[in-house]
């Protein structure tokens, strides 16, 4: 890493300025882009579990009994759709069949104003359909069923995850001040606070899709990456100043050196957490998870660069005031020490 880098600090810190000030307005106004969140709806669910594929003529039958049984319950359905041998995360607040092999799945779709009772008095009606008619005495079992359609249990999950990450990133900048000096430690804590908001402020600015409390999730994710790769630097600083010629290497020089030396380490740190995100993604490709793997890009790169750019630069201005008020504490207990030994004499 050249010097020129670190020279540059007001270069970086105007950069992540922009993209946060830019990204705090669009969060005041617009918020996120929460598309990816499904409003809560209900579902009214026909399963008919068959070792041979239910003929079109049944399938027929089943539709014009469900839709007979929402109007009879003055009900409108806002949409419908076929499925086979799959299930869909619905919350179960009811005991309902979970689909399984060759299974038929008729869902409708309403929204969740519909009361339970009118969803509770067409599955009777259905039922009831169902076992008088003659083409479904097969060797075969349907279930009816309606539930909540929510994904708050996820938004939850990723709530907890956030909180989980954000203090593991506390404790983490605690140790770089007890173990590395209260330098490191303002360093790593102003990256850390940066790569957050520069996180969040990349998805209100860019509209990416995602769900409720990704973006907490993000950001705390961002703070991890940056006070880890920060960790890293750090190691090398406290190492460094063990070394007799440490006294006469200017802030600048010390920590470029410090970077030369980690910057390799810190590419393979961030090469690792990119092969877990892309394992995550393509092992969740067909669930709504993939887009939280993929969305995760985002905090590594702001960690990459914070990093790579702005908490060298910042650390060169840090360590050169702590050093000097070093220096100056040497000098007075210096000269202390040589007025006590000048008294003795």
């Amino acid at each position: 890493m050249s010097n020129k880098r670190l020279n540059l600090l007001p270069v970086w810190a105007a950069i992540s300025a922009v993209i946060i000030i830019a990204g705090i307005v669009l969060m005041a106004l617009l918020g996120f882009n929460n598309s990816l969140d499904r409003p809560e709806s209900k579902v009214f669910d026909v399963h008919y579990n068959v070792v041979v594929d239910l003929n079109e003529e049944s399938k027929a039958s089943l539709e014009t009994f469900c839709e007979d049984a929402f109007a009879d319950a003055g009900i409108d359905f806002d949409s419908v759709a076929t499925l086979s041998g799959q299930s869909d995360p619905v919350s179960l607040n009811q005991s309902t069949f979970s689909p399984t092999g060759n299974n038929f799945v008729l869902r409708y779709t309403f929204s969740a104003d519909v009361s339970d009772e009118a969803l509770a008095s067409a599955k009777a009606a259905v039922e009831a359909a169902i076992e008088g008619d003659e083409a479904f005495l097969l060797p075969a079992e349907t279930y009816v069923s309606f539930d909540t359609y929510t994904l708050q249990p996820m938004n939850e999950a990723m709530w907890r995850g956030a909180v989980a990450v954000a203090v593991a990133a506390i404790v983490a900048l605690i140790y770089v001040a007890i173990r590395f000096g209260l330098g490191c430690a303002l360093t790593g804590l102003v990256a850390c606070v940066n790569d957050a908001f520069l996180t969040l402020s990349v998805f209100a600015i860019a509209r990416i899709p995602v769900y409720a409390f990704a973006p907490m999730l993000y950001a705390a994710i961002a703070a991890a990456v940056s006070v880890v790769l920060w960790l890293i630097r750090s190691m090398k600083l406290r190492d460094d100043a063990k070394e007799p010629s440490a006294g006469v290497l200017s802030a600048e020089e010390s920590v470029a050196n410090v970077c030369k030396a980690t910057d390799k380490t810190v590419w393979i740190s961030v090469g690792v957490l990119l092969a877990i995100i892309a394992v995550g993604a393509l092992c969740t490709m067909m669930t709504g998870a993939a887009a939280v793997f993929a969305g995760a890009l985002i905090p590594v790169a702001a960690g990459l660069y914070s990093s790579m750019l702005l908490a060298p630069a910042l650390h060169v201005r840090i360590k050169a005031h702590f050093d000097a008020i070093k220096r100056k504490r040497t000098r007075y207990e210096g000269k202390k020490k040589a007025a006590k030994n000048d008294a003795q004499a």
